[in-house]
């Protein structure tokens, strides 16, 4: 009967084991796996507002290329041709044509700089024009130049600019 009290303990054990135990080791797993697919979850929400915020940020990027292809930019800087000879050179250095391209300086320097080829009516990408410098003993240094010019579509820029001697 040893053997037979044995056996039946043992038949006991395993009754609770399937009742209770795998039950329980279930329950577990269940939890277990529920917490790492939230955890799983998360992440995937994180890495979808990082790659949206990527998009946003590489289609704003384009659309400020895209803006700065379609935009002029005038702009002015003064050089030494000779001895005492000096040219105020207006070039375009944006990726449109500018439109009615003009300059202007504060009205103490005025008598510094000709004013012969302005309005310029249009100015090409990369292309330039001149104006002569007077320079002699009272010319200061460096004065400001505001460039100005409008784009196709007639909307007003100006670029404004310290230019030295």
């Amino acid at each position: 009967m040893d053997l037979v009290g044995h056996l039946l303990q043992l038949k006991k054990i395993f009754i609770g084991l399937v009742q209770y135990g795998f039950p329980a080791i279930a329950l577990i797993l269940s939890y277990l796996s529920y917490r790492d697919s939230r955890k799983a979850n998360r992440l995937r929400e994180r890495l979808h507002e990082v790659e949206e915020r990527l998009k946003k940020y590489e289609l704003e990027e384009k659309e400020k290329e895209r803006e700065e292809a379609t935009r002029a930019c005038v702009e002015a800087r003064i050089y030494n041709v000779a001895r005492h000879n000096f040219r105020m050179k207006i070039w375009n250095s944006g990726k449109a044509t500018a439109y009615n391209v003009d300059f202007e300086i504060a009205e103490e320097y005025r008598g510094y700089v000709r004013r012969e080829m302005v309005p310029y009516e249009f100015l090409d990408p990369g292309k330039s024009f001149e104006e002569y410098v007077m320079v002699h003993s009272g010319t200061p240094n460096k004065f400001i130049v505001t460039t100005t010019w409008t784009d196709k579509q007639g909307e007003s820029y100006s670029k404004e600019q310290i230019v030295t001697i």
